[in-house]
C-alpha cells in the first residue's frame, strides 16, 4: 500500500511540472519564460511635445531663426514648407522673400501670373529678387519692382543672358528706374548685359553695399558706396 501511495505521488508532481509555463514552453522550443532577472524595461515615454516618440526641435526654434532658413532656400522650396505642419504655414509669407524668376522664364504664359501671386501673397520684406534684366520691361515688372514684398532688399541680380535661358534679348536695354529705389538698403549688386548711362551712374548711391558686380554692362563706372 506505502508503495502503491508513494507511486501515485510521484506521477502527480510529475504532472504538475509538464503542467507549468515554463516546462511547457521548453517543450514548445520557446525557452523558459521571463523571471525577474531577465525581463525587457519599458520603452521609456514620448518627450513632452513629441509625436510618435520623436521631438520636431526644427519647430521649436524662434520664428525669426526659422524665417531666416526659409529665405536661404529657393523660391519653389521655401513655398513648400508652408505644408510641413501648421506650425510652418504662415512662416513663409512672413520670412524675408528669396525670390528668384529664373526658373518661371520658360512658359511665357504662366511666367508672369507666378511671379505677380509670389508677390501679392508675401508679405516681405525681401531679400533677394533674381531676373535676366530683358524681362524686366514694361508695367508690370515696374509693378513687381515696387511690390511691398520687396522692400528693404538686400541682394538685387539682374543677370544676364545665359544660354540656357529662353528668348534672348534682340539689344540691349537700361534697367528699370524701379530697380535703383532698393539703393539705401542693398548690400549685394548683379547687372548683367544691360545698358547704363552716364547720368544714371553718377546718380547712384549705395551707402551699405558690401559688393557690386557688372557683367558686360558698357558705361561709365563712377558709382558711389
Amino acid at each position: 500500500m506505502e508503495m502503491e501511495a508513494a507511486g501515485r505521488c510521484s506521477r502527480k508532481r510529475k504532472s504538475a511540472e509538464l503542467g507549468s509555463p515554463e516546462v511547457g514552453a521548453a517543450s514548445e522550443g520557446r525557452g523558459p519564460g521571463p523571471t525577474a532577472g531577465n525581463q525587457v524595461p519599458p520603452p521609456p515615454p514620448p518627450l513632452p511635445g513629441a509625436e510618435g516618440g520623436c521631438s520636431d526641435r526644427i519647430s521649436d526654434l524662434p520664428d525669426a531663426v526659422l524665417g531666416e532658413i526659409i529665405s536661404l532656400l529657393p523660391t519653389k522650396e521655401g513655398a513648400r514648407t508652408q505644408v510641413l505642419a501648421s506650425r510652418w504655414r504662415r512662416l513663409w509669407r512672413s520670412a524675408p522673400l528669396n525670390l528668384d524668376c529664373r526658373p518661371y522664364l520658360f512658359d511665357k504664359d504662366a511666367r508672369d501670373a507666378i511671379i505677380s501671386r509670389i508677390l501679392a501673397i508675401h508679405q516681405g520684406p525681401g531679400r533677394r529678387f533674381c531676373a535676366p534684366v530683358y524681362h524686366l520691361h514694361g508695367h508690370r515688372a515696374e509693378a513687381w519692382l515696387r511690390s511691398p514684398a520687396l522692400d528693404n532688399l538686400h541682394e538685387l541680380e539682374l543677370c544676364s543672358y545665359h544660354p540656357r535661358f529662353p528668348f534672348p534679348p534682340e539689344t540691349q536695354h537700361p534697367p528699370p528706374a524701379a530697380a535703383f529705389r532698393f539703393s539705401d538698403t542693398l548690400r549685394v549688386a548683379t547687372i548683367g548685359e544691360c545698358h547704363l548711362t552716364d547720368s544714371t551712374v553718377q546718380a547712384l548711391l549705395f551707402p551699405k553695399l558690401q559688393k557690386l558686380a557688372l557683367k558686360r554692362v558698357p558705361a561709365y563706372i563712377g558709382i558711389q558706396s
